[in-house]
């Protein structure tokens, strides 16, 4: 199996590396240890990191109930390593706003997953989810400027910057690239990052 197959079940999406998977009560610590990170925070564009174990309960059931009602394609996931099962991160295909429909994918990875092609692999999953639905004939990526790994990674996916509209997400203007669905042959997720890696900084997310 290459890195580039991707299966769709009606519960997971696997890759040969990933499961990504419902959240579940069981992955509150690992979830925190991810969300209330304040790097992680300011990464995605959160006003502040989730608190506690408490809050952090709380926002996965609020994410499995947000995920079980989203019409398909779109979901929110743990991303757990397919052979040991070890919680990587989150990943997210949803609309924009309620008011904007246009569907945007995203992931937040543990300090120790990232840098090693895994979120190019999330990336390429999502992006065949999306595709699965007839309707969806485009896919963005919106991130803080400062979250250049999420971007990078977008680029690597074959997404190209869009400039006839902009999106703001809490006062914080958002870059935005656009893949179309004849982009989805031409990704290549498992490039891993190049020499400028740095693990303690806003990479790859």
């Amino acid at each position: 199996m290459d890195d580039l197959h991707v299966t769709i079940e009606p519960e997971r999406i696997v890759t040969p590396t990933l499961i990504l998977r419902s959240w579940s009560a069981e992955d509150a610590q690992g979830a925190f240890e991810i969300y209330g990170d304040p790097a992680v925070a300011r990464a995605i564009g959160r006003r502040r990191p989730v608190r506690d174990l408490a809050e952090m309960r709380e926002s996965l059931g609020g994410w499995d109930l947000r995920s079980s009602r989203s019409p398909v394609p779109q979901g929110l996931w743990a991303v757990e390593a397919a052979d040991d099962g070890r919680l990587l991160g989150g990943a997210t295909l949803l609309s924009f706003s309620p008011r904007d429909p246009r569907l945007v994918m995203g992931w937040h990875l543990r300090p120790e997953a990232r840098g090693r092609g895994v979120a190019g692999q999330i990336g390429h999953a999502l992006a065949h989810q999306a595709f699965l639905a007839p309707d969806v004939e485009e896919l963005f990526v919106a991130a803080p400027a400062q979250n250049a790994g999420s971007l990078a990674v977008a680029r690597r996916l074959g997404m190209t910057a869009v400039d006839d509209f902009t999106w703001v997400r809490d006062g914080v203007r958002l870059e935005v690239l656009r893949m179309g669905r004849a982009d989805l042959h031409r990704i290549r997720p498992g490039i891993s990052l190049d020499h400028s890696y740095d693990p303690d900084g806003l990479n790859d997310w």
